[in-house]
């Protein structure tokens, strides 16, 4: 039982690192999905401008201001893939752990009971034979 029990120990430890890193790429994930929609709320922000902004377009502002905004854009989406190829990694790492503290869990359960019953047992035993010995002295 103390090698389930370290068995167990182990798993779950290795579970929650799994669990740890899957949390830091999703947050990740979460940051730069924030960041690719600001992005293109200024891109519409930029292309639904009034006329009269004439200065910003005669120097080509808005062109540059675009670019920019088109760049970061395709920068965020390319990290984004990459964590998103990450975390499909780290979600088959996190079902795998998950898998295996689930087993640990269930087999030292499962000893626990079994000990249990054998102690339950070993009492009956015990019981019977007192109850036994008790009786061949009263014959």
């Amino acid at each position: 039982m103390d090698s389930l029990f370290a068995l167990q120990q182990i798993a779950n430890l290795k579970f929650r690192q799994s669990e740890g890193a899957l949390a830091k790429v999703t947050n990740r994930e979460n940051q730069l999905r924030a960041e690719l929609k600001r992005l293109q709320d200024l891109a519409r922000e930029t292309h639904s401008q009034p006329a009269s902004d004439a200065e910003l377009r005669a120097i080509g502002g808005d062109i540059i201001w675009l670019k920019w905004l088109s760049d970061n854009q395709k920068r965020l989406s390319i990290e984004l893939a990459q964590i998103l190829a990450q975390k499909e990694r780290l979600l088959a790492t996190f079902r795998k752990e998950l898998g295996k503290k689930s087993v640990t869990d269930e087999l030292l359960t499962q000893s626990k009971s079994q000990a249990r019953q054998k102690k339950a047992k070993k009492r009956l035993d015990q019981a019977v034979d007192i109850s036994l010995v008790q009786q061949s002295f009263k014959n």
